[in-house]
């Protein structure tokens, strides 16, 4: 009897193909601009982390980064939400075929394509900004996501702000369902889209419901990463933590103040570290955070000049918090994010005894420390 070899007998077993969802799974991504994506890179995990990188030159910053930290997950965004309103005959933004009498556009193909080439891990396709309550739009974006077949397309929803309704909540989590890619979830107004508790609560019975992507987004994305949701990207910058519809402008708050935004640690409070030595710690020395990129220096040192250490120290508190959450099990994921929070109140209260004055939470943090949807 001819003996068989048991090698040859056994079929090759192909390897497991990862998907964008396997991808995107727990992740925690940092959004920056061009100009932040090199100094962030090197302050990130590859195991749980990545990058998304936004701005004129990203393509080619992100060339760049996948040569030095092939590991790392990279996204390139388009900027297509920023561009145009979608319709249900035009979904995507094709740069040049959008404008009559240029030369014809990239395809979707080609756009998805140009992504790949550059390094990107997972692409995103150029969906455009929807209004409220346009549901032929969303419902447009969705099937002509779902006509376009690969493993490792995500589908962004660049969603008005307005969205955030009991009203539209069960058709939003029902839209979201029927995509086969992973769904990005984002929500933009002039100001800030998640400013009351009617819309934060709204927005995590969505990702609850739905598993979205939390996308460009501050706080709220580790709320949303606690309450059952894929994942969150959430920006250094307020720019990068939301975004502003293609008609509207945006209103920046205390725009007189240059210096950059910086979480006070312990506080989960983002605040212009010009207006903490002005007019929060006046009497007494701000904080020391000893963080990775602090280590033990005072919080408000940031000057207008140094955006980029202030990004480094945002990102090193917000990773803080993260791997709290991802430490310990879904189930117990809501709890230990109120603790977090009512900890931060309680720091509130501290703080205010200390300066002299009352000093309340921002709404989401109270939020997050008393709901429990």
């Amino acid at each position: 009897m001819n003996s068989v070899n048991p090698v040859l007998a056994s079929p090759a077993l192909a390897p497991l193909r990862t998907t964008a969802r396997d991808r995107l799974r727990g992740r925690i991504l940092t959004i920056v601009g061009c100009d932040e994506a090199e100094v962030i890179a090197p302050h990130l995990d590859a195991g749980y982390e990545g990058l998304v990188i936004t701005g004129a030159k990203r393509h080619e910053v992100m060339k760049r980064l996948h040569l030095a930290y092939s590991e790392l997950l990279l996204i390139a965004e388009p900027d297509s939400h920023a561009i145009i309103e979608a319709s249900p005959e035009r979904p995507w933004y094709l740069q040049g075929a959008e404008d009559e009498g240029l030369v014809r556009g990239p395809t979707v193909a080609e756009i998805l394509g140009y992504q790949r080439t550059s390094g990107a891990t997972i692409v995103l396709l150029p969906a455009g900004f929807v209004s409220v309550g346009d549901v032929q739009t969303l419902r447009a974006i969705v099937q002509a996501s779902n006509a376009i077949s690969s493993d490792d397309i995500v589908l962004p929803l660049f969603l008005a702000s307005g969205w955030l309704q009991p009203q539209h909540e069960e058709f939003l989590a029902a839209v979201i369902e029927q995509s086969i890619h992973p769904v990005l979830l984002a929500f933009g107004s002039s100001t800030n889209p998640l400013g009351s508790r009617r819309k934060l609560d709204t927005y995590r019975r969505i990702m609850t419901r739905s598993e979205a992507f939390s996308w460009r987004t501050d706080l709220a994305g580790l709320d949303a990463i606690a309450h059952g949701a894929l994942g969150a990207a959430i920006g250094t910058r307020p720019s990068s933590r939301r975004f502003t519809p293609p008609k509207d402008k945006g209103k920046a708050h205390q725009p007189q103040d240059p210096t950059p935004y910086a979480l006070i640690p312990g506080h989960m409070h983002w605040m212009k570290t010009g207006y903490m030595r002005k007019e929060l710690y006046t009497a007494v020395p701000a904080p020391k955070c000893g963080c990775r990129e602090c280590n033990g220096r005072s919080i408000d040192r940031f000057s207008k000049t140094e955006a980029m250490a202030a990004a480094r120290h945002n990102h090193a508190i917000i990773d803080a918090y993260a791997q709290e959450l991802l430490s310990v099990s879904p189930g117990e994921r809501p709890g230990v994010w109120r603790r977090l929070a009512q900890d931060a109140v309680v720091a509130h209260e501290s703080t205010g005894a200390l300066v002299g004055r009352p000093w309340n939470a921002p709404e989401d943090v109270n939020f997050f420390a008393i709901s429990q949807t």
